[in-house]
């Protein structure tokens, strides 16, 4: 079952950073949200636990109980937005109100971080060498480019260094009351206006005097000349 929940989990982590990269922000946060939930089950296996579910604070709590200096290295507000944007799978599911943004290079940083974090603590066959288990020992012996194109964690480059070495695409959501969906993309070379993974997504502003149209204030900076595209899937 260990082996399981983590050779699912690498597989759901490659897939979502292969997403990140291919600019579809939205499906690479649910993958990257099952791919956590499923590295965190493999932890309470490992104790002999189990908590069923997708991923929730349960799933966080418990681990933090077994490895408190794993815990410690985690960002909890990255944690909650995993579990923020799995309901995304259904946009039909999200009530009014929801909003998420997702800065892909930021995202795909800490998601690699978090991720091989979790699994390093993993160590088999009697080896004291982290990531020596199946599918990810020979990513990383072959250098899939899967796993390091843009892989900051494995090729020793800071984070922020990072992130901000290139633009990124924003990707910011809002269910409105109707519970129609309010979606902008963008490019953003800046920091953030606010920091934390939990920042406002398409935060709403005054009413604007023509009727159906309404003002709003995004998470980043747009850069000045590149296009903002609203709801990109119905353009």
């Amino acid at each position: 079952m260990i082996q399981s929940f983590l050779t699912d989990g690498i597989y759901d982590y490659i897939a979502s950073r292969t997403l990140l990269l291919s600019y579809l922000p939205q499906q690479a946060a649910i993958l990257s949200s099952t791919a956590i939930e499923k590295a965190f089950k493999a932890i309470l296996a490992f104790n002999g636990n189990e908590s069923h579910g997708h991923l929730k604070k349960a799933h966080w709590n418990a681990v933090k109980n077994f490895d408190k200096e794993l815990f410690a290295l985690l960002n909890k507000e990255f944690l909650e937005l995993n579990k923020k944007v799995y309901p995304m799978r259904y946009s039909d599911d999200l009530g009014p109100g929801f909003n998420a943004v997702i800065a892909c290079r930021e995202f795909l940083a800490e998601l690699d971080y978090t991720f091989l974090t979790i699994v390093s603590r993993f160590k088999f066959r009697g080896n004291q060498e982290p990531f020596k288990f199946t599918k990810l020992e020979n990513f990383i012996k072959d250098r899939d480019s899967r796993l390091f194109t843009d892989n900051h964690f494995l090729l020793g480059i800071a984070k922020d260094a990072y992130i901000y070495s290139s633009p990124q695409m924003i990707y910011e959501v809002r269910i409105m009351p109707n519970k129609n969906p309010i979606e902008f993309l963008y490019w953003s070379e800046r920091q953030p206006k606010t920091q934390g993974f939990l920042r406002t997504g398409v935060k709403l502003k005054e009413e604007c005097n023509l009727p159906h149209q309404i003002s709003v204030d995004m998470a980043f900076y747009p850069i000045p000349g590149k296009p903002i595209t609203r709801n990109p899937e119905n353009a």
